[in-house]
């Protein structure tokens, strides 16, 4: 085999596997990669705020809540981006574009509280659509 051919087939065969791996990153990249979602924490914790000062309940009893809220709090945001392939960031981190999750982990928080199994099972917050359009979702 001649000189040129064994640098024409090096040369074919590194633009093959150039052009295979581009592909593969750039499906990976548009279909299978995290995807970016906002929430209104803010809002969240105002409300958690407004309830605990109403419910006027003891310094430990509000402590108590309080926890447990910030505990589903966590929980609810990590399910959601695990099963969504999502990056959740706060609202005011968002100019425009990504879809508003607020109603989903407000739904999920108070779930998760309230001792609801569809809270607990992870499966079901993979189940629930998110408006891509930006509006807020509702479970």
């Amino acid at each position: 085999m001649s000189e040129s051919r064994v640098v024409l087939s090096a040369v074919l065969l590194a633009a093959g596997v150039a052009a295979a791996v581009a592909a593969g990153v750039t499906r990976m990249a548009t279909e299978n990669g995290p995807h970016i979602a906002s929430v209104r924490i803010a809002e969240l914790a105002a409300e958690h705020a407004e309830r605990a000062a109403q419910g006027g309940g003891s310094a430990d009893e509000i402590r108590a809540s309080t926890r447990a809220w910030a505990a589903a709090l966590e929980r609810a945001l990590g399910e959601i981006a695990e099963r969504r392939r999502m990056v959740l960031l706060p609202s005011r981190a968002v100019a425009a574009g990504a879809p508003d999750l607020t109603g989903l982990v407000r739904s999920m928080v108070e779930d998760t509280i309230a001792g609801n199994p569809r809270a607990a099972d992870p499966r079901a917050a993979g189940r629930l659509k998110y408006a891509p359009s930006g509006r807020e979702d509702r479970p």
